[in-house]
């Protein structure tokens, strides 16, 4: 089985209400990267959209009548916890868990405006 170079064995495919807010949310929250955008017959939607944040790519696409919103949770590593967390607070998050060294290292929480949960981990 040959992956193509820009894809990973297993990612996420998330289907949203607000694509185009969610994309702009992982932008400034993340520093996440189009890799791929089809948009929809409006401009205020997403047909199919892929965001890499570093290595990762996350998938997602407008809901519909057929297809309704799916949220999901994600562990994510990142270079700066304190910074990744506050950008996704101002980005109007809710804090699911501030801050805090735990015995699997300095992590955070926190769920998205779009109902997704986030679990970020730095990396040492």
């Amino acid at each position: 089985m040959k992956i193509p170079d820009n894809y990973l064995p297993v990612m996420p495919y998330l289907v949203l209400d607000r694509t185009v807010e969610f994309k702009q949310f992982c932008e400034h929250t993340f520093n996440a990267t189009e890799q791929m955008i089809v948009p929809g017959e409006d401009n205020r939607i997403i047909m199919h959209g892929e965001l890499k944040i570093n290595d990762a790519v996350i998938m997602f696409a407008n809901s519909n009548d057929n297809w309704k919103q799916k949220t999901s949770g994600m562990f994510i590593f990142v270079e700066n916890v304190d910074t990744v967390y506050k950008r996704a607070i101002e980005a109007g998050s809710t804090s699911l868990q501030k801050p805090t060294h735990e015995v699997y290292g300095y992590a955070a929480g926190f769920e998205d405006p779009f109902g997704n949960h986030w679990w970020i981990n730095e990396i040492k």
